[in-house]
């Protein structure tokens, strides 16, 4: 089952104690970058933080919110030196600088530092409780991100299984055009050597043997056969329960990699060249298509 890795999450928590509530977005990238946003009071949780996110996330940013509200069982202090400084300052603006007007006290409430949760006048219990809640909010935040991220994982694997079959089906048509192509193409470089060649006394093995070589240049067998192996892998990767966006990404980079070197070697076959051309160029159309959706599969 592929996870896209953009989703969110929200879990609260609330007791007598304390309440809480975590907030947790996600979006694509290459690894596993995590940010926190912890009131300071509860700076000590970070690392546990981190590690219970880990525990549920392989690939993405993550940005997670913490925050504490207000209760009465927790013991909350305000600082009066600050409130005095910020007033001073503001006294000393409207003096200097004749401002009118009056401070809005809800503006001030705001200012960092003013108020301050006390944690550590928790008793040891109760500290482990409010540890406990906040891994409770941040459990139901992360499942109901996962819930997404799955739903829109599916939405992933449906255009991506859709495109597979038309890549499948522009591989068989290659495959079926390859068939007798490499005769005829030796048949008439050997006719045009010839003509070159009327008047030129040349070994006849020697120029069957060139001829095989250029030949063999332009046989796409492997090409095909390889390509269609790895539809047939990413397919069933579509269904893993593993993690699959690293190797969703190299398996593609392999597939667009075979339709390359077949438009490569194509270009020297007659008539059903310009035909295995274009079932190639489809091929990486759509191997492309699936590419940046896989940018955002964890």
């Amino acid at each position: 089952m592929i996870k896209s890795m953009t989703g969110y999450g929200r879990g609260r928590f609330q007791s007598g104690l304390f309440a809480c509530s975590v907030e947790i977005k996600s979006v694509n990238h290459r690894f596993l970058d995590l940010h926190l946003r912890i009131p300071p009071e509860l700076s000590d949780l970070e690392f546990k933080v981190k590690r219970w996110l880990q525990d549920g996330i392989k690939r993405g940013r993550i940005d997670l919110t913490l925050s504490v509200e207000k209760n009465e069982a927790i013991g909350f202090s305000y600082n009066p030196a600050l409130v005095r400084a910020y007033l001073g300052i503001w006294e000393r603006l409207q003096r200097e600088h004749k401002l009118e007007g009056t401070l809005d006290p809800m503006q001030l409430l705001r200012i960092p530092g003013i108020f301050n949760v006390e944690p550590l006048a928790l008793e040891e219990e109760k500290r482990q409780e409010v540890e406990a809640g906040i891994a409770e909010a941040i459990r139901t935040a992360l499942a109901e991100l996962d819930l997404m991220k799955i739903q829109e994982g599916q939405t992933l694997r449906s255009d991506s299984l859709s495109r597979l079959a038309t890549i499948e089906e522009n591989t068989r048509q290659i495959r079926a055009l390859t068939k007798g192509a490499l005769a005829a193409y030796q048949e008439r470089l050997l006719g045009r050597l010839h003509e070159l060649l009327a008047n030129t006394q040349i070994d006849q093995n020697r120029l069957l043997q060139e001829a095989a070589f250029y030949v063999e240049r332009s046989d796409i067998t492997e090409e095909v056969t390889r390509l269609a192996s790895h539809v047939g892998q990413t397919r069933a990767l579509l269904d893993s329960e593993n993690e699959v966006g690293k190797t969703l990404d190299f398996l593609l980079q392999e597939m667009n990699r075979e339709a390359n070197t077949i438009l490569s070697k194509s270009t020297g076959l007659t008539g059903s060249g310009l035909e295995i051309a274009n079932h190639a160029i489809q091929v990486k159309t759509e191997v492309e298509k699936i590419r940046e959706q896989a940018q955002n599969v964890e």
